[in-house]
């Protein structure tokens, strides 16, 4: 199936740009406007809760005051993933494609709405996931999903928030959190295909305004041979080992509230790289600590003040060893005041980050050993207006950034409440992305390297009555400046450079329903994402992506069902080489034997599809895990 919707050139105006995507939004409009009407005498007097969020605006708000496009994870969906990774589990999110060489705890990467994986910023309980240190982008695979309990998803630019490189979106990742009470204990041990294995434990419990959570976890899989390409052939199983344990602790006095964390994770994953016997695998610890204060001075106002660390070791074991150690300091102050409809705040923010490498350079390699350091502060303005049917949330941020271009952000969005059920949402945003340390220090580029830019539309119907969700939302991001690694560059070495323009345009589709006994729902997402520096498709990006599911629940069992589908992927940037369309069917069952227990199986890739989650490498096969939980209440 092919497109047949044309490409506009960049010269055009905004409105030309969009007259397509804006007829389909228009024709959702009218097809959400029907089924509101159907289904309202049958929901009538039926009131819905609003979702808590804190992504969109950096401060707790309701999911019905926002007018960014979000999707949230929530505990039970995470317990249900298995032995994953986390960007698995992103990739049943509307909007998401994810690129991996091989399966969990190898190199990933996560496409938000066809954004590189270095445009979209993580946070992990509000501490920034250190993306600016190495190539840019967070390391997926080193994230422990067993320690997480939610995860939020913005679609769409953020810089004017969260500053450098929320050009594609933010992904908000919250751990297990303790609450008042006697104390909770809970472990699970699990099994699967490949020697698959997940064990975690922990203790959640909280008296006298003292809440902790105390957490420990260990995934590992023996793996396959996940490059069996003829460049390099090792034909031996490589698998992976990630361990994390982290403290959470909070104290409430009167108007204060005091947050402590501290994690550590290690990863180990083997891959293929020099020729057998040599094994290669990298180990990657990662260590976060934070202390957050917040007080309620009065109705009217609030302050936030948070410190962060962040230490990630990076040690590569090949026949020429590499290691890379990066570092980051963060302070946050934020102040909050609230008149009425009206949320204020002025925030200011300081980055230090670090990076240094030593690798066994050979006489004709052009990389060059850093010991680089670089601070970025940025002040931030935001309003946040909602009364009645009408929301505005409004954001400027200017960041600078040392020894780099100084930029300047913003952000304006409006949401309006046609009626009950159906909301019409708008909003404009610049971003940018900073080049990284790595990028910008190790001699791989030339000192005219220029920071990303991007200007991004976008407008959406979110349509919900009792079990009854349906959205459409049609978004265009044009990007200046994209940095890029040029295989091509002769010596000496300028590899990174800048593109010179991309353009993507989308429309997701995404709903969910109740039908009998069953939960049904899905996603389809239309993308065009366009290099205009040669008017090619960019590489590993589907034009096409199917998300379903369903689940239903009998006695003391939970059934379900996912599928997702891809069409093809070119891969490389003059599209000479492409990877054909996929799809995935997995099916789950969770059986609670009481109230303490409970057993949780799941079958993989059902119809063993052979596909390569990158060129040459090569995916996991049909595959099972099986694990028990016991969490007593």
């Amino acid at each position: 199936m092919h497109s047949s919707n044309s490409l506009h050139p960049g010269g055009q105006p905004v409105a030309a740009a969009f007259s397509a995507p804006l007829t389909w939004v228009a024709a959702a409009a009218m097809t959400l406007c029907s089924i509101s009407a159907q289904a309202q005498s049958a929901a009538a007097g039926e009131q819905r809760m609003a979702e808590t969020v804190v992504t969109a605006t950096r401060v707790p708000q309701s999911m019905d005051s926002i007018t960014s496009d979000m999707t949230i994870i929530d505990s039970e969906e995470i317990d249900r993933a298995g032995v994953v990774g986390v960007a698995d589990v992103l990739a049943r999110v509307p909007g998401v494609q994810i690129n991996r060489n091989g399966g969990p705890g190898q190199v990933t990467s996560v496409y938000l709405r066809g954004m590189n994986n270095q445009n979209t910023v993580v946070f992990v309980d509000g501490v920034r996931y250190s993306t600016q240190e190495l190539q840019g982008g967070a390391n997926w695979a080193a994230l422990p999903l067993a320690q997480i309990e939610r995860i939020e998803i913005l679609r769409g630019p953020a810089a004017a928030v969260y500053g450098s490189d929320a050009m594609g979106g933010v992904v908000q990742i919250f751990t297990r959190k303790g609450q008042d009470g006697a104390p909770l204990p809970y472990a699970e041990l699990g099994f699967g295909s490949y020697r698959s294995s997940k064990a975690a434990a922990g203790l959640t419990g909280g008296v006298n305004g003292l809440t902790y959570a105390i957490n420990v976890a260990d995934e590992r899989s023996h793996g396959w041979d996940v490059y069996p390409g003829a460049f390099s052939p090792n034909p031996d199983k490589d698998g992976y080992a990630n361990s994390s344990a982290s403290v959470n602790l909070s104290y409430k006095m009167g108007i204060h509230t005091l947050d402590g964390s501290l994690r550590y994770n290690r990863l180990k994953a083997h891959y293929d790289q020099s020729p057998a016997p040599f094994d290669d695998y990298d180990t990657v610890d990662t260590t976060t600590a934070s202390l957050r204060w917040s007080a309620q001075w009065s109705g009217l106002y609030r302050s936030v003040v948070q410190l962060s660390h962040t230490d990630m070791d990076t040690d590569r074991h090949t026949m020429s060893p590499e290691s890379a150690r990066g570092k980051s300091d963060g302070l946050l102050w934020q102040n909050i005041w609230t008149l009425g409809a009206n949320r204020f705040n002025v925030d200011y923010e300081r980055n230090e980050d670090t990076l240094n490498t030593n690798y066994q350079l050979s006489s004709w390699s052009s990389l060059i050993n850093t010991d680089s350091k670089r601070v970025q502060n940025a002040l931030a303005l935001g309003w946040n207006y909602s009364s009645g049917p009408h929301s505005i949330n409004a954001h400027v941020r200017h960041d600078d950034v040392k020894d780099q271009k100084s930029k300047t952000t913003g952000g304006l969005g409006y949401g309006l409440q046609i009626n009950d059920s159906l909301r019409w949402v708008a909003s404009a945003g610049t971003a940018f992305r900073t080049p990284t340390l790595y990028e910008r220090f190790t001699g791989q580029a030339s000192s005219s390297l220029r920071p990303e830019s991007s200007r991004n539309i976008e407008t959406g119907l979110h349509f919900e009555q009792g079990g009854n969700k349906l959205s459409a939302v049609v978004y265009h991001n044009r990007v200046r400046d994209q940095i890029t690694y040029d295989w091509n560059s002769a010596m000496p070495c300028y590899c990174y450079r800048n593109w010179e323009r991309v353009d993507i345009k989308g429309l997701t589709l995404s709903g969910s329903t109740r039908v009998a006994h069953w939960n049904l729902g899905g996603s389809l997402d239309m993308m065009q994402p366009i290099n205009r520096e040669n008017e090619k498709l960019l590489p590993y990006r589907s034009k096409r992506m199917i998300k379903l599911f369903a689940d239903t629940n009998v006695n003391a069992w939970v059934l379900g069902a996912e599928a997702q589908a891809y069409s093809q992927r070119q891969t490389d940037a003059a599209n000479t080489q492409r990877l054909p369309g996929y799809g995935l069917f997995n099916l789950y069952a969770e059986y609670a034997v009481n109230k303490q227990w409970s057993v949780l199986a799941r079958l993989n890739n059902v119809m063993d599809k052979n596909y390569q989650p990158s060129k040459g490498y090569a995916s996991a096969g049909r595959n099972f895990f099986v694990s028990v939980k016991w969490a007593p209440r």
